[in-house]
């Protein structure tokens, strides 16, 4: 892949995680029935979402997870909080969170082998 292909996709990552992380606290929010409780709910599931991102998921983790079980936990993540905002009432959301974060994880774990094929 080209240089210009892959800061695209770079960026189009980075547009589906901020999606992603965004759209973990409206679920939060919506299920805490909003108001203070949905403010603290929604703050602490972005905070302990971006957590186990920056250590686990995110390309300069600390502990980054192997490849295989890094995109189960980004692929369940997308499709779980997806979900969660097509059922509070949040469908385009849920579903562009849901779809884009499956296509970027497939895109990322195809990627790499297919460069290495190359070599």
């Amino acid at each position: 892949m080209t240089r210009p292909s892959l800061a695209l996709l770079a960026l189009t990552a980075f547009l589906v995680e901020l999606a992603l992380f965004l759209g973990v606290g409206v679920v939060a929010h919506e299920v805490a029935d909003g108001g203070l409780a949905g403010a603290v709910a929604a703050v602490g599931a972005v905070v302990v979402v971006l957590a186990v991102w920056g250590l686990f998921i995110a390309p300069k983790a600390r502990l980054r997870l192997a490849t295989v079980p890094r995109a189960v936990v980004s692929v369940l993540l997308c499709l779980g909080t997806g979900w969660g905002l097509v059922a509070t009432g949040h469908q385009r959301w849920g579903w562009v969170v849901a779809l884009a974060g499956v296509v970027i994880v497939a895109a990322q774990v195809v990627l790499p082998q297919a460069e290495d094929d190359a070599s």
